[in-house]
Parts: C-alpha cells; structure tokens; sequence
C-alpha cells in the first residue's frame, strides 16, 4: 500500500522483534534470531513477523499466501481450472454470444484465429466450451459451466 510516509522495516542482531511509532509512522525491528539463510523462506519469516506486528500490507500478502497453500492441498485448482486472461477472454466472450463461430471470438478478444484455435481447443478439453452439434466452428459453455455459472455462492 502506498502511503506518503511509508514505513521502515529492518533486521537487527536484538533478540525480539518490536515496532515502534513516530510521529505516526510505523517503524519495524525484527529479530535476526530464528531467520532462515535461504532467501525465499526468509522473506516468508519476516513477512510473518511483519504481519504479527500489525502491518496490514504483509498481513495481505501473508494470507492470500495462505490461502494459496489451502487451496493447492485441497485439490482446488484441479476442481477449478486456473485459467489466463486470453482463455477467460474467450469464455467470457461465448458466454455472451453463444454459439459463435471460431472467426468472431477471434475478432472479439482482438486475437488472431490460429491463437483463438489453441485457446478455444484448450478450452473445449478442460469442459468449459462445446462444439456445436450443427457444426464443428461453433462454441458455447457446457452444461457444467452454466450449472457451475448458475450455483449461487455459499456465504462463509
């Protein structure tokens, strides 16, 4: 998060982590104790700390780190295909006009076809899209996708 006075966070041979405020900027002094030599871990560790602490911007990073990890033991990803901006373009794009031929979706996302082709064949072997019965260079969402599309979400 940017502020106009962004706080300082820095590692120090003390032996406890602490934060300090001045003039309402937050300063962060975490502990070299316990730290981890291997860069990606260590960077985890003080985040952690950070978050402890109450900074809100590590505390973000740190639960959607968590959320991550729940989502990749639980099989999430393989339930929910993680899909990349050209294929949710495409989705979204049959979505409103179903039925439509291999050409329009092109020119609809601002593709061109050959590209739209491997999107579209991506899409249609993860379940998402269908060809139409009447002809092979027309798509819509599979039925599983409406249904998945239609199911409300369950609040938590």
């Amino acid at each position: 998060m940017s502020t106009n006075f962004p706080p300082t966070a820095l590692i120090h041979d003390g032996a406890s982590d602490e934060k300090v405020i001045t003039d309402g900027v937050a300063a962060y002094y975490i502990s070299q104790d316990g730290l981890s030599l291997d860069s990606t871990e260590r960077a985890q560790q003080v985040l952690e700390r950070l978050h402890a602490l109450g900074d809100w911007a590590a505390g973000e990073i740190v639960e959607r780190h968590r959320r991550d990890l729940e989502r990749e033991t639980n099989g999430y990803y393989e339930l929910t295909p993680r899909l990349t901006g050209p294929q949710m373009l495409a989705r979204r794009f049959v979505r409103k006009n179903p039925g439509t031929s291999l050409n329009n979706i092109g020119v609809g996302i601002g593709i061109p076809v050959a590209t739209a082709k491997v999107i579209v064949d991506d899409l249609c072997d993860k379940g998402i899209l269908v060809r139409g019965a009447e002809s092979d260079d027309s798509y819509s969402l599979s039925a599983a996708e409406i249904e998945w599309m239609s199911t409300p979400i369950a609040d938590t």
